[in-house]
């Protein structure tokens, strides 16, 4: 799986543009300000029709401009099968409507959108990943099992619609007092609520039962230190593994929780409360890990759910790194490189070519918002 093109038609920075790219390692190089950002969310939102930077579309439309398009080709298979040529594109306009077409067709669905090129992106701002609150880590989670299971986005979907309807009528309930309102929809939501909530638990716990070996192993690889890395799935309804016990177990709370509910206008209990825990040596990462020990945890996650989705997806995904190499030490940078070079297609937005510890395949010199050049390493 790999990308060949992308067209940017309105996006941030780019007017109008297209860029080619090859298989290996990509270099974006080019002064601070002038675009390499802007193309690995591009490529992010081409891939996923949402930014790993902004929940806010609309930013992302170019000054003056009413809409964006994004438009991307390549080829799709596995090291068993034949590259068939792949081709998606995404419009956003003003209005919050978004129009997507895969292989010229268009749907109706964005997560039609979703299965053909695979993505993980890091940057410095995911060091809020490791110090940031529990919904950072919840969409980390999130984003991964949507790429690899869309039963996953279906019942995370429906989980999101419940609970948002559900929350709105114990607003309802708590301004109408201690009058009898609502508490056969209640009953009605809460059974959809555990139904879906359960599933995704059961998801995310498997997910990190299945990035914890492989985060332990890319944490070593980076630090070269003596720490165990271990995660863990907190903040769960239930403790049990059977999944009627813990359907169970989740209603039992609901019902426990239904005068701080009204009270609180808002759902107490469930998924949207759980969170990914951090351990170096058993001590959380977010309270006693260093400036250097977030960073090189915040990147073997990434490192480590890229693996976890090439053994689910059969492909490799597409790898995109901002200024990565920032503020690390020769060894580490080596190190880090080492890990990378391992991966499928990989883009590296970064200042200068020389912090690189290997050579890339191709340099796309970027200059406010235009290439300026699109060669060979030179």
């Amino acid at each position: 799986m790999f990308l060949e093109t992308l067209a940017l038609y309105h996006f941030r920075n780019y007017a109008q543009q297209e860029v080619s790219f090859s298989r290996g390692l990509n270099l974006l190089s080019g002064p601070n300000g002038h675009g390499k950002t802007n193309l690995l969310e591009a490529i992010h939102y081409g891939c996923l029709a949402h930014s790993q930077r902004t929940r806010k579309d609309k930013e992302l439309i170019r000054w003056t401009e009413k809409a964006f398009v994004l438009r991307l080709t390549g080829r799709l298979g596995s090291p068993d099968s034949i590259e068939l040529e792949h081709s998606q594109s995404v419009e956003y306009m003003e209005s919050g409507h978004k129009r997507v077409k895969v292989n010229g067709a268009e749907s109706k669905r964005l997560s039609d959108l979703l299965g053909h090129f695979s993505v993980v992106s890091f940057s410095p701002e995911d060091l809020d990943l490791i110090r940031g609150g529990p919904q950072l880590r919840r969409r980390f989670l999130d984003v991964l099992l949507c790429q690899s299971s869309l039963e996953y986005l279906d019942t995370l979907r429906r989980y999101n619609q419940t609970l948002k309807q559900r929350n709105s009528l114990l607003k309802q309930m708590g301004k109408s007092g201690n009058k009898p309102f609502g508490d056969d929809v209640l009953e009605a939501y809460d059974a959809s609520l555990v139904e879906a909530g359960t599933c995704l638990t059961l998801f995310r716990r498997q997910a990190v039962s299945d990035l914890d070996p492989i985060a332990i192993m890319a944490y070593q690889d980076i630090s070269e230190a003596s720490e165990t890395l271990t995660l863990s799935l907190a903040g769960s309804v239930s403790e049990s593994v059977d999944e009627a016990s813990m359907r169970a177990d989740f209603l039992r709370k609901l019902h426990s929780l239904r005068l701080p509910e009204r009270e609180a206008g808002s759902t107490l209990a469930g998924p949207h409360r759980e969170d990914l825990n951090l351990f170096l040596n058993d001590k959380p990462v977010r309270d006693f890990g260093s400036q250097g020990q977030k960073r090189s945890v915040a990147l073997s996650l990434k490192l480590a759910s890229a693996r976890l989705l090439e053994s689910k997806n059969a492909q490799t995904p597409i790898l995109l790194l901002d200024d990565v190499f920032a503020e690390l030490d020769e060894g580490r940078r080596k190190r880090i490189g080492d890990l990378v070079r391992k991966q499928g297609q990989v883009f590296i937005a970064n200042p200068r070519a020389a912090d690189l510890p290997f050579e890339a395949e191709k340099v796309i010199q970027l200059h406010r918002g235009a290439i300026v050049e699109n060669s060979p390493y030179a």
